[in-house]
């Protein structure tokens, strides 16, 4: 247990490294170009990216998680299932292409036509980055990051000198393009690995396992993404660019957080999930310390919301303030929530998560489209806020059923939600004090919160954090499993 562990915080750590290096990155490239372009350049590569995911979703079999989760898997399944990925991809990349035009005729934007077109073959770039498998696997991380992190700091330069150079939305095209060859390269020499002899004879539970989780990503692409589809559809591609600039801030955090506990925990979970007491005790320590940092980030952020937007890319995106202090709280429990499906799938549970996914598109569709036709945006994101909150308790109940806990996610992550809330009324009364500039605004808003956070933190609960974690509360000690 104690070299697993190891090996996972190891894994952990390389990957949030470059996610946080990645997020800057993207946040930086961002209000450049926010200065540079317009709303619609933003909400047209949106859109895009819609059709894109869309595609992307719609050809996904989950046999990369299959082959994580499985135990045992041949050689020749490995192989078999490589090819079958390429041909999907090569296959997703000409569906995508030649669908452009219905996109654009669906969006009322002709000019989306080329953007499409140009994007689609990401698709089959993307299918050249499976050797990522492997070291997923193994919780090997640290040349996979480094892979990650160059691609992303080449390709968000090249993008901003040809922004720079008047290239317009094909900066932002290509930084896509760039990023995804360069990384779909780079993968391969870290693994001594070549394709061999395909066969699929014996696998078919990894095809009922890939299956269940296929169902689960085109369910979830419409649950992820309607908000962004209705409000390019009904309300325009403009406040489309404003809700993509607050997304991209409060969400794409979120699905950090998501590609690292997907990596580099949940193998981690399959390699103890016979073991009660060791699966519990894994779950238990992702939530704390999750949520130490992740809850006050998030909540603090949906306050700062407004100020924020407006320092890092001017005034005009003033609008996508509005957004963000909505998508913060979605972010933080959506965050959370990818804990919790990495637990259920851990399991083998697939088919819950595709049971959960369908229960929060049946609301998704209805509400949303009723929310916004009647209250505009406002009302779509109190919609969006809604269902996010009922998929996580749902999600939460299934997880808490794996660890066999019913109290694992108050114990977890109670503390910090508390220290946080406070510490959201502290910045709120602060935000009251008005300076010449959003700078000093947002600077005393940040630093009075990190101060009452960690004050709060270190002298309410202090001695019952000693005890948790000197002590976890399930009839076992942390310290034994070290041992283990």
């Amino acid at each position: 247990m104690a070299s697993l562990r190891k090996k996972t915080l190891h894994a952990v750590g390389w990957r949030t490294i470059v996610d946080v290096g990645e997020q800057i990155l993207l946040i930086g490239f961002t209000a450049v170009l926010a200065r540079l372009l317009t709303k619609a350049d933003f909400g047209l590569i949106a859109m895009a990216l819609l059709v894109n995911n869309f595609v992307y979703a719609m050809t996904q079999l989950g046999l990369n998680a299959a082959i994580i989760q499985s135990p045992k898997i041949k050689k020749e399944q490995v192989s078999a299932i490589f090819f079958i990925q390429v041909g999907i991809g090569f296959s997703t990349s000409l569906i995508c292409y030649f669908l452009s035009p219905v996109a654009a005729d669906f969006f009322h934007q002709p000019k989306l036509t080329p953007v499409v077109q140009t994007l689609s073959w990401v698709l089959f770039i993307n299918s050249f980055s499976f050797p990522q498998v492997f070291l997923q696997k193994r919780i090997q991380f640290r040349g996979f990051s480094l892979v990650e992190l160059s691609a992303m700091l080449i390709s968000n330069v090249v993008g901003i000198a040809m922004a720079y150079g008047g290239f317009g939305i094909w900066s932002l095209v290509c930084r896509l393009m760039l990023h995804r060859s360069i990384f779909a390269i780079g993968i391969w020499p870290l693994v001594k690995w070549i394709p061999g002899r395909p066969s699929i004879a014996g696998a078919e539970k990894i095809f009922h396992f890939g299956l269940n989780m296929y169902g689960a990503h085109v369910l979830s692409y419409f649950s992820q993404n309607f908000a962004a589809i209705i409000t390019g559809k009904l309300i325009g591609v403009e406040t489309l660019g404003s809700f993509n600039i607050a997304y991209n801030l409060a969400l794409v955090p979120a699905q950090k957080i998501r590609d690292i506990l997907t990596s580099a925990l949940y193998p981690s979970f399959c390699a103890v999930n016979q073991n009660a007491l060791k699966f519990k005790t894994a779950f238990y320590e992702s939530l704390f310390t999750l949520s130490i940092f992740f809850i006050p980030a998030m909540l603090g952020l949906s306050v700062v919301a407004d100020d924020l937007v407006v320092l890092i890319y001017g005034s005009k995106w003033k609008e996508a303030g509005l957004f963000l202090s909505f998508l913060a709280i979605i972010g933080l429990l959506k965050g959370i929530e990818h804990v919790l499906r990495t637990v259920v799938l851990a399991k083998g549970w697939a088919n819950r998560i595709f049971f959960i996914t369908v229960i929060e598109i049946s609301m998704s569709l209805p509400l949303m489209y009723y929310a916004i036709m009647t209250w505009e945006v406002t009302g779509l994101l109190f919609a969006y806020l809604c269902i996010s909150v009922i998929s996580f308790a749902v999600l939460g109940w299934f997880a808490q059923k794996a660890a066999q806990d019913n109290t694992i996610l108050f114990r977890s992550m109670g503390h910090s939600l508390i220290i946080a809330l406070f510490m959201t009324g502290v910045v709120f009364l602060v935000k009251q004090i008005h300076f010449s500039t959003n700078f000093a605004n947002l600077t005393l808003q940040v630093a009075t919160g990190a101060i009452a956070y960690f004050i709060l933190r270190i002298f309410l609960f202090r001695e019952e954090e000693k005890a948790i974690l000197s002590a976890y509360p399930f009839g076992g000690n942390i310290k034994s499993f070290k041992k283990d």
